[in-house]
């Protein structure tokens, strides 16, 4: 029997620290810890991960919420969420043979266009449901193939980021639909693994771990994980989901018409499908969701892009978000975001920043207002594009760093012209990787039980200002036309 004292953990594995996260039952969140790691770049466009320092940082941060419980506490189920795309070659024991090769990594641009020929040959773009672009995990795949063999033929397992995580939780290898179907090996649709993918490029079936639903049981805390973890040995452990849908679980985005919005390095807009959609242009990801499936528009350049911005001109946050407010600063240069290349609406992995129209009586704060200004309407371009397929019911659910800011927060609605709920909590991941833990402890009756009981406070409603939107529109059209003219070619000289 699961007793008013029970607690839920969830860890999240992102991009550049593992958060864990312990929850009461009703939603309450207790306890919160966050370890890094770090990123190694050995080449130009490599971005690797050491899986070891996954698994440190699990042991740091959840150790830490545990010793920070209160009395009588009993945790009674873990569940997990991680960085999409990023995977782990290992072996039949979960070592991993090589590092993690992260969504960041751009190693596989040179293969990138024969994937795509290849996979149009085979006629599999319906079944995959998903531009073929860097950051996905079959072109680095297929590039290990190629300079790497001896790894893949040593290889017992592909495992997602979290899916390697959860391998040394409970001892068996597993992974679930939201994450595989970011990987291009798989079946959207059908929900399955794409053998004809994998036949189509000479990849091993034997490589894809079984798949089992987001909140179900894949196994039980081992005894030496326990002790890693702090914990008690036997938890269940459910099988997660992708950061981005287990963010949808935590902030309750869980039904057809519900939608909801991260800002955090990148940003990321999706809106929950009763079946997939399938963007024919190739600017949006169809993914599976933990029940149903996901239109995602996928922005890369965001809170990484004002970061940048923000101490190259040697400003701090507030300055930064301050220049919004200032009328002065209007008509100033324009900023093209793409430090890092571009995803939706561009998919142009060669894309590249930049300030355009400067004059002599421009400086810093001009260049900082158009830098949020850029990043702004950037992610606005991002979300029109999943607005095409219907508005969504309500207000869009926002969470993330920049939009405690109330001039972020009012300009990203301008921008995008629909309402903004404003979610005091920026662990979304982390609260529904803990609810879908609870969902395969047996606390919750299913996943939307679970989303109940997301902790979902709304710190702000922000309705656009109707007057600011010819603005916002006449900003992105200047950097589409940008990009129609062959800007960002010409800058990579291609």
């Amino acid at each position: 029997m699961i007793g008013a004292k029970a607690v839920l953990i969830g860890l999240d594995l992102g991009t550049s620290s593992l958060k864990a996260l312990a929850m009461g039952t009703d939603g309450s969140v207790l306890a919160e810890a966050t370890a890094a790691y770090a990123t190694a770049t050995p080449h130009p466009g490599w971005a690797e991960q050491d899986p070891a320092a996954w698994w440190a940082a699990a042991g740091a941060a959840s150790r830490s919420v545990a010793a920070s419980l209160p009395a009588g506490a009993q945790v009674v189920g873990i569940g997990l969420s991680g960085q999409m795309h990023t995977f782990v070659l290992s072996d039949a024991d979960g070592l991993a043979l090589r590092p993690a090769v992260t969504w960041m990594d751009t190693r596989a641009g040179a293969v990138l266009d024969d994937v795509r020929r290849r996979l149009a040959e085979a006629g599999l773009a319906g079944e995959l449901g998903n531009p073929v672009v860097l950051g996905t995990s079959l072109p680095p795949l297929v590039w290990l193939a190629d300079h790497e063999p001896d790894v893949l033929r040593r290889a017992a397992w592909f495992l997602g980021a979290k899916d390697w995580l959860r391998m040394r939780m409970v001892g068996a290898a597993g992974a679930e639909p939201t994450d595989a179907s970011a990987t291009l090996l798989f079946d959207v649709p059908g929900r399955r693994w794409s053998r004809a993918t994998c036949q189509a490029f000479g990849i091993p079936t034997r490589l894809l771990p079984p798949l089992g639903a987001s909140g179900a049981r894949a196994g039980r805390l081992t005894s030496e994980a326990a002790r890693h973890l702090g914990l008690p040995a036997g938890l269940p452990v459910a099988f997660g989901a992708g950061d981005q849908q287990a963010a949808a679980v935590g902030t309750g985005t869980v039904r057809p018409g519900q939608m909801q919005l991260m800002v955090g390095t990148g940003a990321q807009a999706l809106a929950v499908r009763a079946a997939p959609v399938v963007d024919a242009a190739g600017r949006l990801h169809a993914f599976a969701h933990v029940e149903g499936w996901v239109s995602q528009a996928s922005v890369n350049n965001a809170g990484a892009a004002l970061g940048w911005a923000k101490d190259v001109l040697g400003l701090d946050w507030a300055e930064l978000y301050a220049t919004l407010d200032d009328a002065t600063l209007d008509d100033g240069p324009t900023f093209l975001p793409f430090l890092t290349g571009e995803r939706t609406p561009l998919m142009k992995g060669h894309a590249r920043g930049a300030w355009l129209g400067l004059a002599p009586e421009h400086g810093a704060r001009h260049l900082a207002r158009a830098g949020v200004e850029g990043v702004v309407a950037s992610i606005a371009d991002g979300v029109a594009t999943l607005l095409e397929a219907g508005a969504p019911v309500g207000p869009v659910r926002a969470s993330g760093g920049g939009l405690r800011e109330r001039a972020f927060a009012q300009a990203l609605a301008d921008a995008i012209g629909h309402p903004l709920d404003v979610l005091t909590r920026s662990a979304a991941s982390a609260i529904g990787a803990a609810l879908l833990g609870g969902v395969a402890a047996g606390v919750y009756a299913d996943v939307a039980d679970a989303a109940a009981h997301a902790p979902l406070a709304v710190a702000a409603t922000v309705e656009p200002r109707p007057e600011r939107r010819a603005g916002w529109t006449a900003r992105r059209a200047r950097a589409r036309a940008l990009d129609a003219l062959g800007l960002h070619e010409a800058v990579a000289g291609l």
